[in-house]
């Protein structure tokens, strides 16, 4: 039987972490054979197939595939670039994550919040070779896309003040993704129209800054049972 010191419990599953304060059981006078001896909680899982999934997965992500090599292909062919081929990959792998996200789930609106913001990052980059002033990705889409994701977010978690700890990791991912328009461009040297990428940034810093500050004991126990370290 495992145990843990800093707990004062005997564990009588295998596990590699003490379910309760998340130490690494071998570092704490546990050794992995005393993990092996442990009796499993639940059956071991086998190795899934390649081709494991559901019939929507393999019927959009096989049909992307092909579609987004026929078009690089076409386009390398007739015009020697792939400027317009990248928008459409992008925009199909967009509808793939909206589509599993709003058919799949039901419910986890930060978590679709988060996920749609990175990837309509990717596809709003991608317009960067059609647009005829490139610089307005970080002057105003990308600003105006991590701001409404911040204030959306934060709109939730206020409703759903009595269990906001789940999602707080969200809203701090978006939080820093608003510091990006800014930041680049500082980088290429763009200073024309700042102020919205700015006011944004600012923005993501106040609300990092103030969920650490009254929820900095609840985001470590997140990142404690997320990552177990």
């Amino acid at each position: 039987m495992l145990r843990c010191p800093y707990c004062n419990v005997d564990i009588s599953t295998r596990t590699e972490v003490c379910p309760l304060c998340h130490t690494r059981l071998t570092d704490v006078g546990n050794s992995g054979d005393d993990i092996k001896r442990t009796a499993r909680a639940y059956p071991p899982r086998g190795d899934l197939p390649p081709l494991s999934g559901n019939l929507f997965d393999k019927i959009y992500l096989y049909s992307w595939l092909c579609l987004s090599v026929s078009f690089v292909i076409a386009e390398l062919a007739l015009t020697r670039s792939v400027r317009f081929s990248w928008i459409t990959i992008t925009v199909l792998l967009y509808f793939y994550i909206l589509f599993r996200l709003v058919i799949r789930s039901g419910e986890y609106f930060p978590q679709k919040v988060t996920a749609h913001a990175l990837i309509l990052t990717i596809v709003i980059y991608s317009l960067r070779s059609v647009l005829p002033e490139p610089v307005i990705i970080f002057e105003y889409l990308l600003p105006v896309l991590y701001l409404v994701s911040t204030i959306a977010i934060a709109v939730f978690l206020i409703i759903n003040f009595k269990r906001p700890n789940r999602y707080l990791l969200n809203i701090i991912t978006v939080a820093f993704m608003c510091s990006i328009p800014f930041l680049a461009l500082v980088i290429i040297h763009e200073y024309r129209s700042f102020i919205l990428s700015l006011i944004t940034m600012v923005i993501g810093l106040a609300v990092i800054i103030g969920t650490i500050a009254f929820k900095a004991k609840t985001i470590i126990g997140e990142l404690k049972r997320k990552f177990h370290f």
